[in-house]
């Protein structure tokens, strides 16, 4: 016991610390943060040095200081007072507390709480002792500022969910608590299961991906990750993740709420509902619009640019909020907006890249609470996608790939968009064959179709379909784009399939003329041809060059694809063996393909491999089937480094062919698990087999062609492939799209 002096204003003093809770003998992970709040204390030389560590709510912020305090105090610290701000009467607490364990002269119970903290406040500035002070859970910045400390020999650690509460004048240094990487979540479940992270991972790979997935969906949010991993330890029905992660994904709403069995937990006993609900009560009306539109997109990487510039009221009459016009404000309602929610911690932002994103755990949470009414707005309103994701109609699918990068960004929020609205538990919720929705879930379909994500693609225009009238445009809408997937995936006979049944759908309909009526009598030629019916094809291609030819230029080819009909139709007369015709045709293509595009498209190296075919000039090697633009996705540049092995071939520069199939080989297998199917591959590898006999390899030959004739097996037996019996080379070009032979 040591004696003070009057000034101080304490009757005698010993150590003494108000930290709410013992130290947590489970604590994981945060040495990084730890470290980086000890190193910003000790960069400052004026004191109180003072930190703030900040992130929303359940990243851990009170667990860290909590760490941070118990081992201050293990090392020795005379003083710890831990002032708990979220609400006023907590911080009245908090400081009567503080003056009644300090024994401070003056102090009594019967004081007003402004009476022990004056008297707190008073001791800290006096004292010679080394004081640490914890302002846990900062809601307001004036409940820090109004009870700050301007003298010491001392430390003032702050946690708040705000980046505006961490960067307040009064703060030297602020610090954001990051979410766990998967990594990172995956050892933290495992710690709380009482598992061998490096047991699991080699014993047991369906249980590791299992957490890798759940840890994923989690998003690295330590309470979610704490909450959910205790309800597995705890649950007699479960006894593995693998187990537990489908009645996570059914029920998440349930299964982030702390298990009713078990101790309670002496840190932190709240759930994630009740942890963001006052936030979301107490959003603006611009605000609580704004957040229901996040809470359909991608929670990471959302562009401001989706909410500038547009005449949101020529779309929808409840986008008012996005039109700063109609208000007479400081700030833009968006930016106001965004602010308010800035400030409740429910997003983050970027100031370099103009970058929002949000916990994904608290979209799902805000969506849950939405009622249906708002939801359905809010679905309407997250439609803002459409009036920046290009469209086929406008864009023209020739040099699509210069939105290729507008596209990806996105891209994902479109995905995040559909999956949302297309949830088991959701669909009945959502117009989702609103025109709108449909238009925009398709263009997006068509991005995925230009860069080889064509499982993906399949997939999301396959839902769509499920949505609409099998009879309607729609419907035949959903059909071309879907036929185009599938010839470019050598799947000619579903491609045939899908063009004729968008034929009947017009037909239906009473759409005789006009380009839309055009393009599907071409489509449904090109799919003939793509299946080896090249017979059958040429009427209806002839039919499309009639309709375009049958009006003047420039209506001819700027209201009519007659390039492409005519390209169509020369490919057409190519496979039967009429390359004087076919030569014509490329001739008049490229006429109009200048027209429309200027010169040197990437169309013409295909008129170059026509008229070196009919002058039997393959050595041309160098310019044979060579794209002029770099942009051209990487099938056709496998289609390119094929056609140059094989040429190679012929040549008898089997090292060469070699070298070239190689490649192609590696562009393939790059391609496959977005192709969804080996086709390319085999017939590179049937080709390489062909090498490799005229090498006299006949072991290396065998393998490789055995490799090739399995998959084409596999995947003839489908159905969906055409069988070409008559040629060999022709059966194995089936199995790849017309563009890629």
């Amino acid at each position: 016991m040591q004696l003070t002096s009057q000034a101080t204003g304490a009757l005698r003093f010993q150590r003494c610390q108000t930290i709410p809770h013992p130290q947590n003998q489970a604590f994981y992970g945060r040495g990084d943060v730890l470290q980086d709040i000890s190193a910003a204390f000790e960069e400052q030389t004026s004191r109180p040095a003072s930190v703030a560590i900040w992130g929303t709510g359940g990243i851990g912020k009170t667990h860290i200081a909590l760490e941070f305090a118990h081992s201050l105090w293990a090392s020795g610290k005379e003083t710890i007072l831990w002032i708990a701000s979220e609400t006023a009467a907590e911080v009245a607490k908090s400081f009567n507390d503080a003056a009644k364990r300090l024994e401070l002269e003056g102090y009594s119970a019967t004081n007003t709480p402004d009476q022990n903290r004056h008297l707190v406040l008073q001791w800290l500035q006096h004292t010679d002792t080394s004081w640490l002070l914890v302002f846990d859970n900062v809601e307001s910045s004036e409940a820090a500022i109004h009870n700050w400390p301007t003298v010491g020999n001392a430390k003032i650690l702050v946690t708040c969910r705000s980046f505006f509460g961490a960067e307040a004048d009064t703060i030297a240094k602020a610090i954001e608590v990051p979410a766990f990487n998967v990594s990172e979540s995956t050892e933290m479940i495992h710690k709380i299961l009482r598992r061998s992270t490096r047991a699991i991972g080699h014993g047991d790979n369906l249980e590791q991906d299992a957490t890798n997935r759940l840890a994923s969906k989690l998003g690295g949010l330590p309470l979610a990750i704490d909450i959910v991993a205790k309800q597995i330890k705890l649950s007699h029905r479960f006894k593995t993740v693998a187990e537990y992660l489908p009645y996570y994904e059914e029920n998440q709403e349930s299964a982030l709420k702390r298990p009713k069995r078990g101790a309670a937990d002496p840190w932190y006993n709240r759930d994630l509902h009740n942890l963001w609900q006052p936030a979301f009560d107490n959003l603006s009306k611009d605000a609580a619009e704004l957040m229901g539109i996040l809470s359909f997109l991608s929670p990471e990487a959302i562009p401001t640019f989706l909410f500038q510039g547009k005449d949101w009221s020529a779309l929808r009459p409840h986008w008012e909020f996005l039109e700063d016009e109609k208000r007479q404000v400081l700030d833009p309602p968006v930016e106001e907006a965004t602010n308010v929610l800035l400030e409740s911690a429910l997003i983050s932002f970027n100031d370099e890249t103009g970058i929002l994103s949000v916990h994904r755990l608290i979209q799902d949470s805000y969506f849950v609470q939405m009622t249906p009414t708002r939801r359905i707005e809010s679905f309407h309103s997250a439609l803002i996608l459409r009036t920046h994701f290009p469209s086929q109609e406008t864009s023209g699918a020739r040099h699509f790939f210069t939105k290729w990068a507008l596209c990806g960004r996105l891209h994902q929020h479109i995905v995040a968009f559909r999956e949302r609205c297309q949830s088991p538990n959701n669909q009945a919720a959502f117009p989702t064959n609103d025109l709108t929705f449909i238009d925009l879930v398709r263009d997006d379909a068509w991005y995925m179709v230009e860069t080889q994500q064509f499982l993906e693609a399949e997939s999301s225009l396959l839902s769509i379909l499920g949505d609409v009238d099998d009879g309607s445009l729609l419907a035949a809408s959903i059909q071309r784009s879907l036929l185009g997937l599938y010839e470019r995936t050598g799947r000619s006979i579903k491609a045939c399939r899908a063009a004729e049944l968008e034929f009947k759908i017009l037909e239906h309909h009473g759409v005789s003329e006009g380009n839309n009526r055009a393009n599907t009598n071409s489509n449904v030629g090109y799919t003939m041809v793509s299946a080896r019916r090249g017979v059958e094809g040429l009427r209806y291609l002839n039919a499309a060059v009639s309709m375009a030819k049958s009006h003047p230029e420039p209506k001819r080819y700027k209201e009519y694809n007659i390039d492409r009909f005519l390209r169509n139709r020369g490919r057409c007369k190519m496979q039967m063996g009429q390359f004087d015709e076919a030569l014509k045709d490329f001739d008049e293509a490229e006429y109009f393909q200048n027209k429309i595009h200027g010169p040197d498209s990437h169309y013409h190296g295909e008129y170059d491999e026509t008229r070196a075919l009919q002058d039997c000039r393959l050595a041309r090697r160098s310019k044979l089937g060579r794209p002029a633009q770099p942009q051209i996705p990487d099938p056709t540049f496998m289609a390119t480094l094929y056609r140059q092995g094989w040429i190679a071939m012929l040549q008898g520069d089997y090292d060469d062919a070699l070298q070239l199939l190689e490649k192609a080989l590696v562009v393939c297998q790059l391609n496959e698990p977005h192709r969804g199917n080996a086709g390319e591959a085999a017939r590179v590898q049937w080709r390489m087999s062909q090498v490799y006999e005229r090498k006299g390899m006949g072991e290396e030959a065998k393998r490789l062609r055995g490799t090739a004739e399995k998959v084409k097996h596999e995947l003839l037996a489908t159905g969906d492939y055409a069988l070409v019996e008559d040629d060999e080379e022709a059966g194995w070009d089936a199995l790849v799209g017309l563009l890629y032979r």
